[in-house]
């Protein structure tokens, strides 16, 4: 987030400096803090929490020198050089040793000598007037730059910076620009917003490789910006709404330039958008633009920078979350973007696509937008820049103040150190150019509530230009450099004999700039003229060293799994040694400096990084290459069986994670695709599952899936099939009552399952049941023979978890039987009377033969009637023959029913008797 606009709004010149100081201006009257927009944690210090739609004054706090505004706190400096601040106080960002919100300002504990605030989402950052920089608040990702991520309700020195004239913040990574031009980043990195080509996050600075020559710094939520000298601006970090300003909406780990944008004097970054400032007043905005805050009238984002229509005459602009403020030269402000918590300060709460005025402030010199309010500083004229004197040997003197909130503007120009009379303008001519002469141009300007006097002097001096060593450059690397030149006027540097390197360029004013395309040594003479005296000439040398070449990046090998070896591997030309650092989310690992790591259980979950640095007599190159390091997780001596219950066990051990995992249970009826899961165990070490398969046959498995503290492992899979059946033993016989038997074994053993026993009259083809029974193992049952001769068999059918079998058919007949000889003793037999009734059982076996122990049935039926009545069932004997002596019920007479019959009817009273086997 851009809670704060640029480092410093005023405090930011275009030279990069901070806020010029007293030698440069000094100012004398009433000064006031105003505060709009969201109040709920009393960020706008006015002793509430309310929100304000328009502008109310801060009478808590008098003498404010800088004022800061972040997510739900403020920060200020006051004249005296102590830091206050107020509003939301969570993680300490107040910085008074408590995590106690404010309504009204409280004094930072410890500081002094503070030039510069900035306050971000959670955390806070001031600058010293001896270049050192101090955080406190939220340092969850390293942003207090400490080593730590410790929070801190106190401030703690940032680590390594000196020599720093500007700090800004983003919403949880912060910046630091140096006096040589040079740019440092620290805190949460996972969108490559430190710029240093990698997304791990730094606990202290680290300096953003090839970046130099800045001027400013701004940074956005998750991106970052610097002004070079040149007026052009690069981006990196987070860019998914256009944020960078390249045309792209990639994220860039490394600085590129914002496509179109020169002249720039000040830039500002926001939440996912920013602004910048050219040198002719006029501002250009580019990236989100949801809430209108690009000003173009549409809620269009852009990925290049448009102009702001109708915005001109600004001296300052900042960005908020999703608002942006601008102060224009004559102390007005104007504000645009989103409005829901009144930040734009018209009075109402609608948002606006276009800038609005601010009404009612006036004399405004310094402005900071929040993530959802806003502050503004009236008082005496604020100076933005450094007044300067220009001109040329023999022309008119130019003395340019940039002052902003000026009524009314006063010069007096002084030559050699007296007021000159009649020159009280902006220009002076000399009556004499010679050198050692001193030009001073003092200015006054004045407001309504003060004034602020700056003044700039300048002594005639020929060019002179300095000599020094070599200058080392890197081939195909961006480079520039000054020649440091001396006198006045401002000298002009040329080239006079000699050759740059390829792909450099010399500019006027001395800046050798470009990116050099061939190696080598390079000599040259440059001359510096101002028309005051002779020129001056140097010889200079540039050497364009060439580093050692990047052949293959840096692969790692190797599963990441704990136990398991990494090797990394890279590969340089013209390296004359190679050093291996591997780093545990971006922190050297102790002792581990060769190109093989094997990650312990402590790096689980965590980044491990191995960095390959090829040097040589020029320089080094460096690559890297990242692995995430898990539990290894494998599965092993899985089985799975089906029971004759039509269960399904499966067994395994999982070994690799200390604790329970998901195990899912899977099949697939191809075994190589469509797996699907049948149920999901947590366990680890042996397991066992018993269930209902889903498809028999199918092959089944066992997988866990990865995770971020562990890796996936698949078992081998197993075909589960049917249980094979089986009919062994079997046999069929049909007695001479006609009653078939049939004895058997159903396999396998604790298998019970339903058996048809079928008959066929061939054997072969019209196959029927007979009879079903459910038995598992040995079976015997009996039925009534369907067939006088025919062919029986077992059949199991094939169901869901087991396979049908077919026994072999077996051949079985009746009995063939016949009673010969049957005689009555009498043919007409008295009632109560006895009779006789004789013959001989017969069975046919190639030939009738007798059929012994057998017992006959005599049985009469009345004609008619259903019932049976027994009258005996002799056994036969020898040869067959029975005999049965019967006692007559009634008088019966008796003849033949039909020749060879085995009955008689009786003549009357129509009863007969019938021999029959039992």
């Amino acid at each position: 987030m851009r809670a704060v606009a640029v480092g410093a709004v005023l405090a930011v010149s275009a030279a990069g400096v901070a806020a010029p100081g007293p030698a440069a201006a000094a100012s004398s009257g009433t000064s006031y803090t105003y505060a709009w927009g969201d109040g709920d944690y009393g960020q706008l210090g006015d002793e509430s929490t309310a929100d304000h739609s328009s502008p109310v004054a801060l009478t808590a706090l008098s003498q404010v020198a800088q004022v800061s505004a972040g997510f739900r706190h403020t920060l200020a400096v006051r004249a005296d050089g102590t830091v206050w601040a107020w509003g939301s106080n969570d993680h300490g960002e107040l910085g008074n040793g408590t995590t106690t919100k404010s309504s009204t300002p409280v004094q930072v504990t410890g500081l002094t000598d503070i030039v510069q605030v900035a306050a971000s989402y959670y955390d806070s950052l001031a600058l010293r007037s001896d270049g050192t920089v101090w955080a406190w608040g939220y340092n969850y990702y390293g942003e207090l730059g400490d080593g730590t991520s410790t929070d801190r309700t106190t401030p703690v020195q940032v680590a390594g910076l000196t020599g720093v004239t500007q700090i800004d913040v983003g919403n949880y990574h912060n910046l630091a620009l140096r006096s040589d031009g040079t740019v440092a980043a620290w805190g949460y990195n996972n969108y490559g917003q430190l710029g240093g080509g990698t997304k791990y996050s730094r606990s202290a600075p680290v300096t953003v490789p090839g970046l130099s020559d800045v001027t400013q710094i701004a940074g956005g939520y998750y991106h970052s910006l610097a002004l070079r000298s040149d007026g052009t601006v690069v981006a990196w970090g987070y860019n998914a709404h256009g944020a960078l300003g390249d045309g792209t909406t990639t994220n860039r780990t490394t600085p590129v330039v914002v496509s179109g944008l020169t002249n720039v004097t000040q830039i500002a970054g926001g939440s996912a958008h920013n602004l910048a400032l050219h040198s002719d007043g006029t501002v250009a905005a580019w990236g989100n633009n949801n809430y209108g805050q690009l000003g173009d009238s549409t809620t269009t984002a852009q990925t290049t920078p448009v102009t702001v229509p109708g915005l001109s005459d600004v001296a300052v602009i900042s960005a908020g979350y999703w608002h942006n403020v601008a102060l224009r030269s004559d102390g007005t402000v104007v504000a645009w973007g989103y409005n829901g918590d009144g930040e734009l300060g018209d009075g109402t709460s609608t948002t606006r696509t276009t800038p609005v005025i601010v009404p009612g402030l006036s004399s405004v010199t310094e402005i900071s937008a929040g993530a959802y309010h806003t502050l503004a500083k009236v008082g005496p004229p604020g100076l933005t820049a450094r007044v300067a004197i220009t001109g040329e040997v023999g022309t008119t003197l130019n003395c340019k103040p940039a002052f902003v909130g000026a009524t009314s503007v006063s010069y007096t120009w002084l030559w050699d150190g007296v007021a000159v009379p009649g020159a009280t303008t902006a220009t002076y001519t000399p009556a004499s150019w010679d050198a050692g002469h001193q030009a001073t141009c003092q200015v006054t300007a004045t407001n309504g509530l003060g004034t602020t006097d700056t003044s700039a002097t300048v002594t005639i001096a020929p060019a002179k230009l300095a000599a020094g060593s070599a200058l080392i450059a890197d081939i195909g690397k961006s480079y520039s450099y000054h020649f440091a030149v001396t006198g006045w006027p401002t000298p002009k540097i040329a080239l006079v004999s000699g050759a740059l390197p390829p792909g450099l360029k010399l500019a006027t004013d001395g800046t050798l700039s470009g990116t050099p395309s061939q190696g080598g040594t390079y000599q040259f003479t440059l001359s510096a003229t101002n028309g005051v005296g002779t020129a001056a000439t140097v010889e200079r040398r540039v050497v364009v060293q060439v580093r050692p070449e990047l052949i293959a990046k840096a692969t790692i090998t190797g599963n990441g799994n704990v136990g398991t070896t990494l090797t990394c591997e890279a590969s340089f030309l013209d390296a004359n040694s190679v050093r291996y650092t591997w780093l545990r989310d971006g922190n050297p690992i102790p002792g581990a400096t060769t190109y093989t790591y094997t990650p312990v259980a402590g790096d689980v979950g965590h980044t491990v990084t191995c960095q390959v640095v090829g040097t040589n007599s020029v320089g080094s190159t460096e690559t890297s290459a990242s692995i995430s390091v898990t539990l290894g997780t494998s599965i092993g001596g899985f089985s799975a069986s089906l029971s004759t219950s039509g269960k399904l066990s499966v067994k395994g051990t999982v070994t690799g994670p200390p604790s329970a995992v998901p195990v899912q249970i899977e099949y697939s009826t191809n075994g190589s695709t469509g797996w699907t899961t049948v149920q999901t165990l947590n366990t680890v070490g042996a397991f066992t599952s018993t269930f209902t398969p889903p498809s028999v046959p199918a092959y089944y498995r066992a997988e866990t899936l990865a995770s971020a503290a562990y890796t996936g492992a698949v078992s081998g899979s197993v075909k589960v099939d049917k249980v094979v059946t089986s009919i062994s033993g079997f046999t069929a016989s049909v007695n001479a009552s006609h009653i078939l038997t049939v004895h058997g074994t159903v396999g396998p053993s604790g298998l019970k399952v339903p058996v048809l026993i079928e008959y066929s009259a061939d054997g072969k083809t019209g196959w029927k049941t007979a009879k079903t029974i459910t038995v598992g193992g040995a079976f015997t049952t009996t039925l009534k023979a369907p067939l006088t001769s025919g062919y029986y068999r077992a059949h199991v059918l094939n169901a869901t978890y087991y396979k049908g079998t077919v026994s072999h058919a077996v051949k079985a007949a009746r009995t063939l039987t016949r009673i010969a000889g049957l005689k009555v003793s009498a043919t007409r037999v008295k009632k109560n009377s006895y009779f006789t009734v004789t013959g001989t059982l017969q069975k046919y076996s190639g030939g009738w033969k007798a059929l012994t122990g057998q017992r006959v049935q005599i049985v009469f039926h009345v004609k008619g009637g259903t019932a049976l009545h027994l009258y005996s069932t002799p056994l036969t004997g020898t040869g067959g023959k029975f005999t049965a002596r019967i006692k007559a019920t009634r008088e019966a007479y008796w003849k033949p029913m039909y020749p060879g019959a085995t009955g008689y009817y009786a003549y009357t009273p129509s009863p007969y008797i019938h021999v029959t086997l039992r």
